[in-house]
């Protein structure tokens, strides 16, 4: 039996081709708020008056399949959504408020699963942020160094993508990785290193010497589809105490593919509650924020 885990989207993140790549390698299965065909108003209509392309995305859950899980962004989770985001924006000791795109991520995290699926016998569902920026933002980080009470850590990896000249192509191939076997063990395997981190007191020396073993057979296994390759960052956000807040951040030697930077939260609490899984959020940016090259071969 397996554990997967699962990204959760938002209404607009089937609308970016490269973010929605990036996602279906990340992630066993992707968690989709689809248009809710039993509503009191015209759905279809407000979703191309917001632009979210009610169109495309009954295009991508075609092609993804048994890759995506749906739920029905209907007026019960509407108003769950607005009453929840009323909340915490009331709560925020600053002017910023949280993106409402952002918030659907972290509702739909927080569901049950009710799914039974045939060998998987648990799912842990992420709130898959596309941007570092977004992240950032919701959380409340700001950089280390900040006279403030409570620290993170953000965990950067570089991951391999698929770069064909279609993005639909892209697409394409991003799923059949996701399918194949091969592949599934060796994302699972990076998924459990997080746990291991976290649940079983890995020295930080030992969890990053792991780390690097484990991203690089990931990004050798898009390799292996012999195609012209991309370079993404993928960043995962802890919160403090899991042994490397408290011993400094490791030496720049540990390996280039991995980069770790430390942050501080703004406040005491984060704005956004997680899920259930062990890290804080999932998420990745195209652009090299923290001073991280993202052009040409992997890391040396």
């Amino acid at each position: 039996m397996a554990i997967e885990r699962w990204g959760s989207l938002s209404v607009r993140d089937h609308l970016d081709t490269a973010d929605l790549v990036a996602n279906v390698l990340l992630y066993d299965r992707l968690v989709m708020p689809v248009m809710s065909s039993h509503d009191e108003r015209d759905e279809r209509a407000y979703w191309i008056a917001q632009g979210w392309d009610p169109d495309l995305q009954r295009k991508r859950l075609d092609q993804l399949e048994e890759l995506a899980i749906c739920r029905p962004w209907n007026a019960e989770r509407r108003a769950m959504f607005k009453t929840r985001l009323e909340l915490l924006n009331a709560e925020r000791e600053d002017a910023r408020h949280i993106d409402a795109f952002a918030m659907t991520r972290a509702m739909l995290a927080l569901e049950p699963i009710k799914e039974k699926l045939a060998d998987v016998d648990h799912v842990e569902v992420i709130a898959a942020y596309n941007s570092a920026a977004a992240a950032t933002q919701d959380f409340g980080i700001a950089p280390a160094g900040a006279n403030l009470s409570q620290q993170a850590l953000l965990l950067t990896r570089r991951l391999a993508l698929p770069a064909l000249d279609d993005a639909e192509d892209n697409l394409r191939l991003a799923m059949e990785l996701s399918r194949d076997k091969s592949f599934r063990a060796k994302r699972a395997a990076l998924f459990e290193w997080q746990e291991q981190m976290v649940e079983k007191g890995l020295a930080p020396e030992a969890a990053v010497g792991l780390l690097v073993k484990l991203t690089d057979q990931y990004n050798e296994a898009v390799e292996a589809a012999k195609v012209k390759l991309g370079w993404k960052l993928a960043f995962t956000l802890f919160k403090a105490g899991l042994g490397f807040a408290t011993g400094g951040l490791l030496g720049a030697g540990a390996s280039a593919a991995l980069s770790l930077v430390q942050f501080a939260t703004l406040d005491g609490k984060l704005a956004i509650e997680p899920g259930t899984a062990a890290p804080a959020a999932m998420f990745h940016d195209i652009e090299a924020k923290f001073g991280l090259p993202l052009t040409g071969g992997p890391p040396h």
